[in-house]
């Protein structure tokens, strides 16, 4: 990857995350072909609204060309509009599972986008994610369904082979609506993440839950503690960064809106270790949200400078691209391995996936004898993505990016 480009990707996140500390003169020297990468990222990674929303604060609409800046309002407007409907599909949600016997914690973005954000529609949100007790997941989710919402396509897979390692069911869409996930837990076990079923789930977190009014309904919601460690884990372990820099406004918004038990914090991402991937977080909030007020004790700030050059990895990360993710985790972890025979390996077990493990695609349980006849479906899945997989290869935004992505699983490691 070029300087160029690195630097350009350094640039949108200071435009998106405080764009009154670069001098007028800096966007007026951007070049048709830089403006619209930028714009090309903010539609893709969804921090348009932000974008127009802090860039207008500053004082720096009027110094981009009129095309973008009706881009750019045109996606504030949608998401405001998209953010209302939201709120009438969480009610909707709520009130399902709440006539079901069903105990339930709204999470992260539903959360931040009403309460942190000073606008509905700054923070986009892809889907509804609402946490159940594991021993309520599957009454849920057919709560849900009796009542109107439905299989989302291309999401076919068996609910109950979900439960097993996975931390959601899958996706349910209310009609004209939004996209809900009935979670059991916020985290999944990985080799980033050793945890246990003790953490991260709804009979741990309930006693920390709070209310907020939302269009006149009571709606609960995970603790403040339990939703910014949420918003690291799912930022640094479960995407190593993929899943954009709404991150970095997420905690940011949060964090001046909100009072911190920092001790808890800590303690939480202690017991679920993931302190390294909250420090990491952090350091990088700090970094590009300089108003961020994170307490750090000697133990916590000795885990890795201000400075240290993983927070530039981390923050070149958030831009990588949404659609390749895939192939770029696969490009990293083929090579983290050491030996031929290790890549093979890999490479077999995704042709080869245990019984439960492909249960979760197609619509048959684990324990029907029909299952093995599913799996030529997924080799010719997997035959049509290895043409994708070979250009990604060959890209070299690709290559970078799995470079990096090799970096970040190897530092939170540790």
């Amino acid at each position: 990857m070029t300087e160029r480009v690195a630097s350009l990707e350094e640039l949108a996140l200071r435009l998106m995350c405080r764009p009154e500390s670069i001098p007028k003169h800096v966007i007026e020297a951007m070049s048709g072909e830089d403006l619209s990468q930028v714009l090309e990222w903010a539609m893709e990674h969804r921090f348009a609204p932000c974008l127009h929303y802090n860039m207008g604060k500053a004082g720096l609409l009027p110094r981009l060309p009129a095309e973008m800046r009706d881009r750019l309002a045109i996606a504030y407007q949608r998401a405001t509009l998209r953010g209302l409907s939201m709120q009438r599909d969480m009610i909707r949600t709520s009130r399902i599972l709440e006539q079901a016997g069903i105990a339930h914690l709204f999470m992260k973005g539903a959360y931040v986008a009403q309460f942190a954000y000073p606008e509905l529609g700054l923070r986009p949100l892809r889907d509804i994610d609402v946490l159940v007790p594991h021993a309520q997941a599957i009454a849920g989710f057919e709560a849900l369904q009796a009542n109107g919402l439905g299989r989302k396509p291309g999401h076919p897979g068996d609910p109950a082979a979900h439960l097993e390692d996975r931390k959601h069911l899958p996706p349910l869409r209310i009609p004209g609506g939004a996209t809900v996930e009935v979670h059991t837990r916020t985290i999944s076990p990985s080799q980033l993440l050793r945890t246990d079923s003790a953490h991260g789930n709804h009979e741990t977190m309930a006693s920390r839950q709070i209310r907020r009014d939302v269009a006149g309904c009571s709606i609960p919601f995970e603790g403040t503690e339990d939703l910014l460690l949420h918003l690291a884990v799912h930022a640094a372990i479960d995407h190593q960064f993929n899943n954009g820099p709404l991150i970095v406004s997420d905690i940011g918004w949060l964090l001046e809106t909100h009072a911190i038990s920092w001790p808890r914090l800590w303690q939480l991402a202690s017991a679920q270790g993931a302190t390294r991937g909250l420090a990491l977080v952090l350091r990088l909030v700090e970094r590009e949200w300089p108003d961020a007020s994170i307490e750090w004790d000697a133990e916590t700030a000795s885990i890795l400078a201000p400075q240290d050059p993983i927070i530039t990895v981390a923050a070149r990360s958030l831009l990588r691209s949404f659609e390749a993710r895939g192939d770029v985790a696969l490009q990293a972890e083929l090579a983290g391995q050491l030996s031929t025979a290790a890549r093979l390996r890999i490479l077999l077990r995704r042709a080869f996936p245990r019984r439960a493990d492909l249960a979760t695609e197609v619509p048959v349980s684990a324990a029907s004898p029909w299952i093995i006849f599913w799996y030529p479906l997924k080799w010719w899945r997997l035959r049509l993505r290895l043409a994708d997989f070979m250009r990604s290869r060959r890209d070299r935004r690709a290559r970078q990016d799995a470079a990096r992505l090799g970096t970040l699983t190897s530092w939170l490691r540790g």
